[in-house]
């Protein structure tokens, strides 16, 4: 039994330093979702004790990695491959619907009716 579980995997501190941005970054859309949801509980719990602990710990990795003036160049390289990747993945998102109501409209000129 103790043979078929998996080690975890060590995660880099700038992979977990990563995560923690993303976190921070969907708190809000996070807590929109709960309360339209009507998981006002767990809304609750993520707005008023999840949520402090991770803009903490960001802080901290912050403060940790972008010290100093490397740190700064650092964060500033950081941010824009952040950016450039973002926008990256908006590009094929939006090539993707593209094809998608391409398709669609295709569909709808072939099986018209005669």
């Amino acid at each position: 039994m103790a043979e078929n579980k998996k080690k975890k995997k060590k995660v880099s501190p700038e992979e977990r330093h990563r995560t923690l941005q993303d976190q921070v970054q969907a708190l809000p859309y996070a807590l929109a979702d709960l309360e339209s949801k009507g998981e006002k509980r767990k809304a609750f719990m993520l707005k008023y004790f999840a949520a402090p602990v991770i803009r903490l710990m960001k802080r901290l990795m912050d403060r940790q990695r972008y010290s100093g003036a490397e740190g700064q160049k650092l964060k500033q390289q950081e941010q824009m491959k952040r950016h450039l990747e973002m926008r990256r993945k908006q590009m094929e998102f939006m090539q993707g619907e593209m094809a998608r109501q391409q398709k669609k409209a295709q569909k709808r000129t072939k099986g018209g009716p005669r």
